[in-house]
């Protein structure tokens, strides 16, 4: 069997059996993967494209309203719902983006001027917010969150699928490499498709494997702890809040956070009940850099503080897996080549899907269609 592997590997009734599996997964989630593609290279430009968009909107650093004010006036024009996140005001987005859940658990975002807090009249979004739900959410809220990271799965089964089928065997693996402009459009059509499957292999396993991980973040942080122990990667567990009736006062503990972690403030995270744990993001290089990043948890009575999470220090191979996570997906932490680099990777994705659509119509499809007629 290893010399059939290594020299004849269409003989084996595996890779038979595996060609199947990556036919018709290929075919279920065509749609799905264009369209994870396209989204995704456009959202690794998303800061720009959403500065772009909000020329017209005017953010002044020196100007913008306290905390505690927006959360009183989003209570005032949302009684109803309850206000779960805040992301702050910043270059990028100058803006108050407040995030709710209503009654019926189903999430909406609300976008606030920076000066006043008040929520816009018009919350048209912008192309970019569409783009991003769709990627992230299908359009679909939680429901399509979930769908989408299932589908995510079946990229890296994909993926794996793929990487066998592309082996052609000792003599011949170089082929696979590249593609010969020489031949007709159906063999350009089949080489292209096997050298960017195995080019882009890696990048599209990760993106996989970090469907796997959005879905069951504990449980993969879990695993991975028992092969690496989770050191900087550990996240700490907040006790729960003190007895009490007082509410601290939101100012009083984002001075106490610049204290303890001076930085830039990207998200308010707040308590289902008055006096709950609040927790702040802070960027400890530059707004949007998560790489280094502080998440400061406080007590919402007294405003002490809890536990501070350093994350992105990392000290273990398990840190290093788990942070690499959102970096190696995104592609958007190391700069403009980083970005032309990973937006080039999305677009590899629809590739990939016309292409093997296109090998499925000459080897099939075709001479079914023709018998029809």
């Amino acid at each position: 069997m290893i010399a059939t592997l290594l020299h004849h590997p269409r003989k084996l009734w595996l890779r038979r059996a595996l060609f199947q599996v990556h036919l018709w997964l290929g075919v279920l989630l065509s749609l799905y993967v264009i369209v994870i593609g396209l989204s995704g290279a456009t959202l690794v430009f998303q800061d720009e494209i959403r500065k772009a968009s909000m020329r017209h909107v005017s953010f002044d650093k020196d100007h913008v309203a306290p905390v505690s004010a927006v959360i009183a006036t989003a209570q005032q024009f949302f009684p109803a719902w309850r206000l779960t996140f805040i992301s702050p005001p910043q270059p990028q987005n100058p803006r108050w983006t407040l995030y709710f859940e209503d009654t019926r658990k189903k999430d909406h975002t609300i976008f606030a001027d920076a000066a006043t807090g008040a929520p816009y009249q018009s919350q048209r979004k912008l192309f970019i917010d569409y783009v991003l739900d769709l990627h992230v959410n299908l359009l679909m809220g939680e429901t399509g969150f979930i769908l989408n990271c299932s589908a995510g799965i079946g990229l890296l089964v994909l993926a794996i699928t793929g990487a066998v089928l592309w082996w052609p065997g000792i003599k011949l693996w170089t082929r696979g490499l590249f593609v010969s402009l020489r031949r007709g459009w159906k063999r350009i059509n089949y080489d292209a498709h096997n050298a960017i499957g195995i080019w882009t292999l890696l990048i599209v396993s990760w993106w996989g494997v970090t469907a796997v991980y959005f879905l069951f973040p504990l449980k993969i942080a879990a695993v991975v702890n028992v092969v690496s122990p989770l050191i900087g990667m550990k996240q700490p567990q907040a006790p729960e809040p003190s007895a009490g009736t007082s509410i601290a006062k939101m100012e009083d503990i984002l001075i106490h956070q610049q204290e303890v972690s001076p930085g830039y403030l990207t998200g308010i995270g707040l308590p289902e009940k008055p006096g709950g744990n609040v927790t702040l993001y802070i960027d400890r290089r530059s707004p949007g850099d998560f790489s280094l990043r502080d998440i400061d948890t406080f007590d919402g009575h007294t405003g002490k503080l809890l536990t501070v999470w350093h994350y992105g220090e990392n000290k273990s191979l398990g840190d290093w897996f788990l942070w690499l996570m959102y970096p190696l997906h995104f592609g958007t932490l190391w700069g403009l080549p980083v970005k032309i680099l990973w937006c080039l990777l999305g677009l590899c994705l629809p590739v990939l899907s016309i292409t093997g659509l296109l090998m499925y119509w000459n080897r099939y499809l075709r001479t079914r269609w023709r018998a029809l007629l």
